[in-house]
């Protein structure tokens, strides 16, 4: 039986959040404080990810934001893994209405293979931050599921060779303009409500963004990017799209196959990543 988690962990944290921080005045003091941004609000986040282990389509990154004012949160909400996707479904709507705020960024196959898993992963948690911070809501608190934090920028050269970044072309606004303490929190989704939020919103964001991509025969609908074995054999196929991640190695798949792939993905328009958000007011 799934554990359905509570907001004490959330309110308590809250409660420690009003002590320590005051909210930022409109009053830009930096270069990613400007007349864009709304005064922000205490508040805290739950940060979670789906779609890391895809071979095809994006990875998501899911905010939940909650500044003690939203209520119980629906009833069995959970870790989406132990959601059936039609539950998940059911419950979006009430979901997307019950925490102050929430955003979904996403980093594409392509962007993937630019930069590797973890600095795509913070960028699309930068996307996701930035809707937010639009809105006022730069969370002071972030607990984010694993064991792994891969929303700070590494700080030393040894691991990393630039500011810690990535290196695609982003505008200033879409770097975090204050810098959260960050917790992470194993199997977090079953521990903290914020969390489990975040994960619902993102898994249901990308599924639907995966089941409105146009289909040649992968059946993207059903295994959203997975490499379930009808998904290899139309690789089998059809060779690989553009939406694949071409620098993943897949067994089967000749280097012919890739190159192509490559070719292409050089020949087409790139796929837009996507930011889904809301808040309420």
């Amino acid at each position: 039986m799934a554990t359905v988690p509570t907001r004490e962990l959330e309110l308590s944290l809250l409660e420690r959040a009003r002590a320590l921080f005051k909210p930022l005045t409109a009053n830009p003091s930096s270069r990613h404080e400007t007349e864009n941004f709304a005064p922000t609000r205490i508040c805290i986040a739950g940060i979670d990810e789906v779609g890391r282990g895809a071979i095809a389509g994006p990875l998501a990154v899911g905010i939940a934001v909650i500044d003690g004012g939203e209520g119980e949160p629906p009833a069995g909400l959970t870790d989406s893994k132990q959601l059936t996707a039609k539950r998940r479904e059911a419950m979006f709507e009430e979901l997307a209405a019950w925490p102050a705020a929430w955003a979904v960024g996403t980093a594409t196959a392509a962007e993937i293979d630019k930069e590797g898993l973890t600095p795509a992963l913070r960028l699309a948690s930068f996307r996701a931050l930035d809707a937010l911070a639009k809105s006022g809501y730069n969370p002071q608190i972030v607990l984010l599921d694993g064991s792994f934090d891969y929303l700070t920028p590494p700080s030393d050269l040894f691991s990393a060779t630039d500011s810690g970044f990535p290196s695609l072309p982003i505008a200033d606004s879409c770097l975090p303009r204050t810098s959260p303490k960050v917790t992470t929190l194993v199997k977090g989704d079953a521990k903290s409500v914020v969390i489990a939020a975040a994960s619902v919103l993102a898994k249901v964001s990308r599924d639907r963004l995966m089941s409105d991509l146009a289909d040649p025969g992968y059946g993207w609908a059903k295994n959203k990017g997975y490499a379930s074995a009808q998904h290899m054999a139309a690789i089998s196929q059809l060779g690989l799209d553009s939406y694949h991640r071409l620098s993943w190695t897949l067994q089967g798949v000749s280097s012919a196959t890739v190159a192509q792939a490559w070719n292409n993905r050089r020949e087409r328009p790139a796929q837009s990543p996507q930011v889904f958000s809301t808040q309420k007011g």
